[in-house]
């Protein structure tokens, strides 16, 4: 190692850069370049024109309003299909959307469909996710009004179609909340605040039905598995709370 002096230049320049760095202490520094992430894009097609289209469009609303489509974005088709035909409908609509989808839910109940037809979506849902996308079917057996008792109660026993409507009527009466119907465009607002209660009932209906199909889970539903995707973007605190 040499012991010359450092010449005179030398010493400028280093001085110089010492300056520099001295006189950028405190400073901003210069943004880190942001990447964009593709935003979450969900879309739900169901089996009832009615019915699940209102529930589920209560959550479109509310998380199309909170992101303006810059973070998550939801698109809600109620399109009258059963089944296998209505996860062809639901792949049909999937693959003609320009933007593309991150989850696609399949919304569909038991009725008197066969039980070949009403176990294969699960199966067709889980052989077309890929390349981004994920397919998810969101079942009840045996009627979606299934999920808005499971707000009230932890049901077990089996009940037929028709028993559903007039349970929740009386449920709904009780708070005072008025009749049920099919076309209740509201069922998400009135809902909304037992939500938490609803997935707990589903997760304990859920484990005791391990190992079954879904047209032997009688009753039984997957719509909490949607619901619970939604909910953190929600953005309120009182989703969920529970009585």
């Amino acid at each position: 190692m040499s012991n010359k002096p450092c010449k005179h230049s030398e010493l400028k320049k280093k001085g110089s850069t010492a300056k520099r760095m001295r006189a950028s202490w405190g400073k901003p520094r210069s943004a880190v370049p942001t990447i964009r992430i593709r935003p979450e894009r969900f879309l739900i097609v169901t089996e009832g024109a009615k019915t699940e289209p209102y529930y589920f469009e209560g959550f479109r609303r509310r998380i199309n309003a909170e992101f303006h489509g810059e973070y998550v974005t939801l698109r809600v088709c109620g399109v009258g299909d059963n089944t296998i035909s209505l996860f062809e409908r639901a792949r049909s609509i999937a693959s003609a959307d320009p933007d593309g989808f991150t989850q696609v839910w399949v919304v569909y109940d038991r009725d008197s469909f066969p039980s070949r037809d009403f176990n294969a979506v699960v199966d067709l849902c889980s052989a077309e996710s890929g390349r981004g996308v994920v397919y998810r079917a969101a079942w009840t057996n045996e009627s979606f009004e299934l999920w808005y008792l499971l707000h009230f109660a932890y049901i077990d026993s089996a009940l037929d179609r028709g028993s559903y409507i007039p349970m929740l009527t009386r449920r709904l009466r009780a708070d005072g909340l008025g009749k049920y119907e099919k076309n209740r465009t509201d069922m998400f607002c009135v809902l909304e605040e037992r939500m938490r209660t609803a997935i707990a009932n589903a997760e304990r209906l859920e484990e005791s039905n391990v190992g079954r199909a879904p047209a032997d889970s009688n009753p039984g539903t997957t719509v909490h598995l949607l619901v619970k995707e939604l909910m953190p973007y929600l953005g309120s605190e009182k989703s969920g709370e529970g009585r």
